[in-house]
């Protein structure tokens, strides 16, 4: 049977405000940029992604990667897999990461989207899986503010969608400074509810050795990216020393970088970031892989895809939420008790808002 053909691909750049700034070790976020894809079909489907790559400032490279790369796909028949891996050939030449994998991301995503509408079904159902909840934890806020505002704030979080798991920022310059903000947000989620940590690779080795040897007995669910993602013979050394789990990959540049992390035994869990691993096929590769080794797996950003891929995760963990995203959709994924409910539609259901794009369109 002839499936439609691929004709055309919209990207439209939006620099949105951010309802509370994000304050890491990496810096202070006020806007973040969102890349809005488009790709049409010969029968009129039109398909729907879209990334986040945090610089608003490379989203125009970005932009003229895809649109050469996209040359390749267009006036055939739509076939997602393949486009992938013949799209990782065509960018060997220039490495099967950054900004090259990120392109190829984004066209991913939406050839997925499209794929899945033009059999009338949700994205997961496409992939093989049911429509269903997903259990997910609150991470759009708990940032590297003073500890004694986070008590208000993880109350806030807890009750945005009646969650039970919320992560907390750490890595400040004192050690007491992270216990006063780890007692604060616990006494504002409650004994039943589960704190995740993140460092965002703030430490060196022998810093996070201590830091992390202090905080092991804070019944934290794991510790996220101590030290920098590439440091596999620390990650070695700390999964030795501590009893918390340790998780990393939201800086995997494709499931090779997976596959090398789970062989060298350097975490406990791992999170892939949609984007930098290299979209819907990818996470899929990552995902089996992860079986392989028998490693759970929890997303990182992007909740309304990544909630349809957990549900085709063999080892499927948490899904990260936050709100970041609502306001370039038309209607945002709604949540129940902790979970993120994916709608009962074709795709993935994301429709971009009109108003967003006029308000907030990034000209380059």
């Amino acid at each position: 049977m002839k499936k439609p053909l691929v004709k055309s691909l919209s990207v439209i750049t939006v620099n949105v405000p951010l309802e509370r700034p994000i304050v890491a070790s990496l810096g202070t976020f006020e806007y973040w940029p969102y890349m809005l894809i488009e790709i049409s079909l010969s029968d009129g489907t039109i398909g729907k992604g879209y990334i986040g790559p945090y610089l608003v400032n490379y989203t125009q490279t970005i932009t003229l990667a895809m649109k050469e790369l996209f040359k390749n796909f267009q006036n055939r028949e739509i076939a997602p897999y393949q486009f992938y891996n013949e799209g990782l050939n065509h960018l060997s030449l220039l490495g099967r990461s950054g900004i090259a994998l990120y392109a190829l991301a984004g066209l991913d995503i939406a050839f997925w989207d499209a794929s899945s509408k033009i059999c009338n079904e949700p994205l997961c159902v496409h992939l093989g899986g049911s429509v269903d909840k997903v259990k997910a934890y609150n991470s759009s806020g708990l940032w590297l503010d003073h500890p004694q505002t986070l008590y208000d704030e993880a109350l806030s979080l807890i009750s945005e969608g009646n969650f039970d798991a919320v992560k907390v920022r750490l890595g400040r310059k004192k050690l007491d400074e992270d216990l006063i903000a780890i007692e604060n947000v616990k006494k504002g989620i409650g004994v039943n509810s589960e704190l995740l940590c993140d460092f965002n690779q703030c430490l060196s080795l022998p810093q996070a050795i201590h830091r992390l040897n202090d905080l092991d007995e804070q019944g934290l669910y794991w510790f996220e990216e101590p030290i920098k993602y590439y440091e596999f013979e620390g990650y070695k050394e700390l999964r030795k020393r501590m009893k918390t789990p340790i998780i990393l990959g939201e800086n995997f540049h494709g499931f090779d970088d997976a596959f090398a992390a789970l062989k060298n035994q350097i975490s406990d869990f791992i999170m892939p970031d949609l984007l930098r691993i290299g979209g819907v096929s990818a996470w899929l590769k990552t995902a089996s892989i992860a079986e392989a080794f028998q490693i759970s797996v929890s997303s990182h950003l992007y909740h309304e895809v990544s909630s349809h891929l957990m549900r085709v995760t063999p080892t499927a963990g948490y899904l990260e939420w936050t709100r970041w995203s609502n306001i370039i959709l038309e209607e945002p994924y709604e949540l129940s008790d902790g979970h993120v409910v994916i709608p009962n539609k074709i795709g993935t259901g994301i429709d971009f808002n009109k108003e967003t794009i006029k308000k907030y369109e990034y000209k380059y």
